[in-house]
């Protein structure tokens, strides 16, 4: 394999293109921390700080020095919406980006498109650092970044599928999530790195006086963050540069010299007579003259009887893509594994960022062997199918309903409703269901404690941010004995409870679990419908089609994002039954309508799908 790399330049083009899969993943990453960071939600009006401190208990009174552990954050009123305004700009700016691309695609040509997305990319990573206070700013910033992101689907797996040769078109067009991984996990570090200096490596931390809770803190931490962004989405656009224009779109568009030019370039012969050169050149010619004869087409084309099978696989593919269970998982893993017993670095940076990306590396690597040669069909049945046992067990694996978004989890307190004592409050926050039975007896404190946050009193562990709950006043206690002799009492009771039953069983699990599901999803329903898309249309609509499948993933998105806290905060975990019915429907589309498409050159693929060859 890395052979045919470094002989044709082809593949060495076709990685570049796949780039842009690192600048997705950098993306997905960063905006997760961005948000988060301090500084980031001050400056947007999400929330205001009067300068306090809390700790991991969230405890805003009377606490230690080296117990401090982050700024006490008081979300605002807006905060829900200004999120969703942000959120929302990417998500139609993607959608909006990939009709727009649909038609440059046609009209400039693969390579030219490329190169304007990336320059638009990085103008918008630009704008986020130079962004005014006003989140419309910022929203608008996400557009343009969304309207990068949306083209990049479209169009990357159009020039990958129409440069590299049928063997092996999966498993270099698979190498656009493998470098989304990587891209994931290089911010995790960088950005990282930058949201732990600025929001829990304090200089100063000493409680401060602040006439304007309000009032903007150093912005210098998301600044840098989408300054890093920009330099990467420069360095990519001078790549893209350097590869060459698509020789199918070249002989669409009757550039037939300089189509034949490029293939000698790319696949690194000397001579223009050549006949193995001839050969391909005159396949993708003859293809490209019928396509012409039926005309540049428009999206009505893809319903004609010829087309629309395959249009309504794409379209139900990228809908259960998004039906599944993926978009709950990856848009409340946070609170989920927060809720289940995990610390808030393992909940916000450890499971997303570590655990799942390298476990997904590894299982798309394995895919990435497998594409070519067992085919798309193989890889979505065998990832349906785990799915499917995994959303089963997940209807039993956490009982509980979020009530609170991802900025709620990390301020568990914003004031403390228990000020007699600041090491537990009376604040009403069950996630889960109320035990009946305590799972010890402290005889010094008299009093029954449950493994859950669901009775009058609640502790929140330091070190695994479990929950612990009990119903007995213990005032009194607390001032005869005070505070050192509590945390002290608390945090062996909080290591009890970390070797009980009722943590290390189904909570462990249920990590397990969700980290399994979301990286089965990223090997296998993630890039194969993104492979299948730009392979199974004629040249004439294949970018309309690659359009389609993009369209249809982000408006499903769009569709759950809205629809998902209400229907989880009615049914809870019972939601996911409604996933494992959308899976049990994968799987069998997997069997019966999609048409297999490994190994088949691009000019034969449609006597493929209308049936008139087996296989090639």
């Amino acid at each position: 394999m890395l052979n045919k790399v470094f002989k044709n330049f082809n593949y060495v083009s076709a990685i570049i293109a796949a780039g842009a899969g690192f600048l997705y993943g950098y993306d997905i990453i960063l905006m997760k921390l961005v948000f988060i960071m301090d500084s980031f939600r001050i400056y947007y009006g999400l929330a205001t700080w009067n300068g306090f401190y809390r700790d991991t208990n969230g405890n805003t009174e009377n606490i230690f020095d080296n117990f401090r552990e982050s700024r006490n954050l008081v979300d605002t009123d807006d905060n829900n919406f200004i999120e969703g305004v942000i959120t929302a700009g990417h998500v139609f700016g993607s959608i909006c980006g990939a009709l727009i691309i649909s038609y440059l695609g046609d009209r400039l040509g693969r390579r030219k498109t490329m190169i304007v997305t990336s320059l638009v990319f990085a103008v918008g990573a630009f704008l986020q650092v130079c962004s005014s206070r006003s989140y419309f700013w910022i929203a608008i910033c996400r557009f343009i970044l969304g309207l990068s992101f949306g083209s990049f689907n479209v169009i990357c797996p159009v020039y990958i599928s129409e440069l590299i040769p049928a063997k092996s078109r999966g498993e270099i067009s698979y190498l656009y999530y493998m470098l989304m991984i990587v891209g994931i996990i290089f911010s995790g570090i960088i950005n990282g790195y930058i949201f732990y200096k600025s929001d829990f490596d304090f200089i100063e931390l000493s409680s401060i006086s602040r006439k304007d809770p309000s009032e903007p803190i150093n912005n210098m931490a998301w600044r840098l963050a989408f300054l890093i962004q920009t330099f990467i989405s420069i360095l990519y656009s001078g790549l893209l540069f350097i590869i060459p224009k698509s020789p199918r779109w070249l002989c669409f568009d009757e550039c037939n010299v300089e189509a034949l030019q490029t293939m000698a370039k790319i696949y690194n012969t000397t001579s223009l007579s050549d006949t193995k050169l001839q050969e391909k050149f005159d396949n993708i010619k003859n293809d490209a003259i019928i396509n012409r004869a039926i005309g540049h087409s428009n999206y009505s084309e893809l319903f004609i009887p010829s087309i629309r099978r395959r249009t309504f696989n794409i379209i139900f593919m990228n809908s259960i893509q998004q039906w599944s269970g993926i978009t709950f998982f990856l848009c409340f893993h946070s609170q989920i594994f927060s809720g289940i017993g995990s610390t808030e670095f393992e909940s916000l940076i450890v499971i997303p960022i570590i655990l799942i990306s390298i476990l997904s590396f590894f299982i798309i690597f394995v895919c990435f062997s497998l594409i070519d040669r067992y085919g798309r069909k193989s890889l979505l049945l065998i990832g349906m199918l785990i799915m499917l046992i995994i959303n089963i067990f997940n209807i039993f694996a956490f009982p509980h309903t979020p009530s609170s978004s991802s900025s709620e989890n990390r301020n568990l307190s914003a004031t403390p409703l228990y000020s007699s004592t600041p090491l537990f409050t009376n604040f009403d926050n069950c996630k889960t269901e109320k035990n009946s039975s305590p799972f010890i007896h402290d005889n010094e404190l008299g009093i029954d404690l449950y493994s859950d946050s669901c009775h009058k009193y609640v502790y929140y562990c330091r070190e695994n941010s479990n929950k612990i709950s009990w119903d007995k006043d213990i005032t009194e206690i607390t001032k005869t004995k005070g505070n050192d002799y509590l945390y002290s009492k608390f945090n062996d009771i909080c290591m009890e409870a970390m070797d009980s039953k009722s943590f290390s069983i189904s909570s462990r699990l249920s990590d397990v679990s969700i980290v399994l599901f979301i990286s089965i999803y990223i090997s296998t329903w993630l890039p194969v419908p993104f492979i299948y898309k730009a392979e199974i249309f004629p040249i004439r609509i294949r970018t309309k089609g690659s359009a389609i499948g993009t369209l249809t993933s982000r408006i499903n998105l769009l569709i759950f994002m809205i629809l998902c806290p209400i229907f989880y905060d009615l049914l809870g975990s019972k939601f996911c039954i409604f996933f494992t019915l959308n899976c049990i429907i994968g799987a069998l589309f997997s069997i019966i309508a999609c048409t297999e498409s490994k190994g088949i050159p691009l000019e034969k693929m449609e006597e493929k799908m209308s049936g008139k060859i087996i296989e090639f």
